[in-house]
C-alpha cells in the first residue's frame, strides 16, 4: 500500500497539505546525506533528481550535510536546558531553533532500538536517526529523505510517523508528483536554467520508457496502414494515447490522496478511477483487434475480438504462429489480472462502487473502495495469487475495501508489463500482403534530445 504522507500543522495562513491550491506553499524535504552510504543506483538516481530539483521555487530543501543548500546543524545538549540545539545556515540567515525534552530522546532511542544500556552502540545509532528526525520536524519540513532502515522500518511509530521518513525512490516521486499538481514538467534544473517537457511530452516520454516493445509494435503498423488503407495505424496510435491518459488519470488521483480527504476527494477519486479502468480496457481491446488482423482471423468477426471472448481465444489455437499469444491471455497471471481490472470496470454498467471515509480516533481520514459482495471473493482471490491484498491496496474492514491509489499505481504496472509481452508476443506479419518484405523498423527509444536514455531514466523515477 502506497505509504501516506503526515503533513506537519500548518503555519500561520497556510494550507494543511502543499498540494491544495489557493494559499500555496512549498513542499519541505530534508536530505539525510550520512544515510546514503550505500545507496541503489536507483536511489542515487533519485537522490540526484531531487538534489536538482530543490533549485526550484515550489520546493524548499536542507541538508544534513554541508553541500549547496541550506545546512542542519544539531548541537550538543548541555546540561540544565531544555532543548537540544538546531541551527540552520543559509547564504542569507542562520535560523536557530531546538529538539523540546532532551532527556526523553535517549530512553526513547533504546526501547525503539531493543536495548536496555542508552550506551549501547544500537541505541546510540538510534539516536543519532532519531535527533535528525525530530529537527526535520521541528523546523515544520515535511518528508525525510533517508536510507536508514532503523527510521524506516519504524516509520508508523508515533514518534516518527510525523517526520515522514521515506526512501529517496519514494520522495523523488512525490516531488514529480507535486510539480506536476502545479503543471511544472521539469526533470532537471540548477539555480540558472531548468529543463522539461509541456504536459503531453512528459507522458509521452514516460510511457515510451515503459512500454519499449510498443516502438516496434506501433512502426509496424505504421507501414501496414499503408498497404492495408484502414485505420492500422490509429489504432496502434490509440494504444498510446490511452496508456498516456491512464498516467494521467492516476497523477489527477494522486493529487487527491495527498490531501485532507472527504467526500469531495473520494468523489474526484472515483471520477477518475473509473476512467482509468475503462481506459485500460480499452488498451487490451485495441490489441485483441490488431491481433484479429495480424492472424487473420475469421471467426469471430472483428468487432467481437477480445481477449476474454473464448471464441476469439480459441481460434488463436487454429492459426499458425498465435501459440505464444494464446498461451500468454490463457496463463493465470494474464486471467486473474483480467479479473483485478475487469470486475471493477463492469460496475460502469451496473452498481457504481461506494466509497468509505475511515478514521481512527484523532487519525487522518482516509479513503477507501467498497468492494462490491457479488466480486470481493473473485477479487481477493485474484489479488492474493498476484502478489498480495497488501499490494493492491486491499484490506478487509467490516466488507473488503481497497485503497483506490495504491489499486491505481498496482494495476497500471501489471497492464503496462503485459500490454508491453502482448506487443513482443504478436506476430505482425500477417499484417502485410504475401511476400511483402517488411523494412527495418525502429525497435528501441531514439537517442535523442527527447528520448535518449538519461532523460527517460529521469522521467521514469519522477513518474511512479
Amino acid at each position: 500500500m502506497i505509504h501516506r504522507i503526515f503533513w506537519p500543522e500548518p503555519k500561520f495562513g497556510e494550507l494543511p497539505s502543499p498540494f491544495l491550491r489557493g494559499t500555496e506553499r512549498a513542499l519541505r524535504i530534508t536530505f539525510h546525506s550520512s544515510s546514503f552510504t550505500e545507496a541503489s543506483e536507483e536511489e542515487v538516481e533519485a537522490i540526484e533528481a531531487l538534489r536538482q530539483l530543490s533549485n526550484l521555487s515550489e520546493i524548499e530543501a536542507l541538508d544534513t550535510e554541508p553541500s549547496m543548500l541550506p545546512h542542519l546543524e544539531i548541537g550538543t545538549y548541555k546540561d540544565g536546558a531544555d532543548y537540544i540545539p538546531i541551527t540552520v545556515t543559509t547564504p542569507k540567515r542562520v535560523i536557530q531553533s531546538g529538539i523540546p525534552y532532551p532527556h526523553q530522546w535517549e530512553v526513547i532511542a533504546s526501547q525503539l532500538a531493543g536495548q536496555v544500556d542508552i550506551l549501547h552502540p544500537d541505541s546510540q545509532a538510534m539516536l543519532a536517526d532519531l535527533k535528525v528526525a525530530q529537527a526535520h520536524r521541528q523546523l515544520g519540513y515535511d518528508i525525510l529523505i533517508t536510507l536508514s532502515e532503523r527510521l524506516l522500518s519504524l516509520r508508523t511509530q508515533n514518534v516518527l510517523r510525523e517526520a515522514n521518513p521515506c526512501r529517496p525512490i519514494e520522495v523523488a516521486r512525490i516531488v514529480g508528483q507535486f510539480l506536476r499538481s502545479r503543471n511544472n514538467y521539469t526533470w532537471q534544473a540548477n539555480h540558472r536554467l531548468r529543463h522539461g517537457f509541456d504536459r503531453g511530452l512528459f507522458y509521452w516520454v514516460l510511457v515510451r520508457h515503459r512500454l519499449p516493445n510498443m516502438w516496434r509494435y506501433f512502426n509496424t503498423c505504421v507501414i501496414a496502414d499503408e498497404h492495408r488503407h484502414d485505420d492500422t495505424l490509429y489504432l496502434g496510435q490509440s494504444i498510446l494515447t490511452r496508456c498516456v491518459r491512464v498516467l494521467q488519470a492516476r497523477d489527477a488521483i494522486a493529487a487527491e490522496f495527498y490531501v485532507p480527504q472527504s467526500n469531495n476527494t473520494r468523489d474526484a477519486i472515483m471520477y477518475h478511477f473509473d476512467y482509468l479502468t475503462l481506459l485500460l480496457s480499452g488498451v487490451f481491446d485495441a490489441q485483441a483487434l490488431i491481433a484479429h488482423r495480424a492472424y487473420r482471423i475469421k471467426l469471430p468477426k472483428e468487432r467481437y475480438a477480445s481477449f476474454r471472448n473464448q471464441e476469439f481465444i480459441n481460434s488463436l489455437t487454429r492459426v499458425r504462429g498465435a501459440s505464444d499469444l494464446h498461451n500468454l491471455i490463457t496463463g493465470q497471471n494474464f486471467i486473474d489480472l483480467m479479473t483485478l481490472l475487469y470486475e471493477l470496470r463492469n460496475t460502469i454498467h451496473k452498481t457504481s462502487l461506494p466509497t468509505i471515509g475511515y478514521q481512527v480516533g484523532l487519525e487522518q481520514q482516509q479513503s477507501y473502495v467498497i468492494v462490491l459482495p457479488d466480486c470481493a471473493t473473485v477479487i481477493q482471490q485474484a489479488a492474493e495469487r498476484f502478489g498480495s491484498m497488501g499490494e493492491w491496496g486491499l484490506m478487509q474492514l467490516d466488507e473488503l475495501v481497497f485503497e483506490p491509489f495504491s489499486y491505481a499505481v498496482k494495476l497500471i504496472k501489471e497492464c503496462y508489463y503485459q500490454i508491453n509481452t502482448i506487443a513482443i508476443t504478436t506476430n505482425l506479419d500477417g499484417m502485410f500482403p504475401d511476400g511483402f518484405v517488411i523494412p527495418p523498423l525502429e525497435d528501441r527509444p531514439l537517442e535523442d534530445g527527447v528520448f535518449n536514455e538519461k532523460i527517460r531514466k529521469r522521467i521514469d523515477v519522477l513518474g511512479w
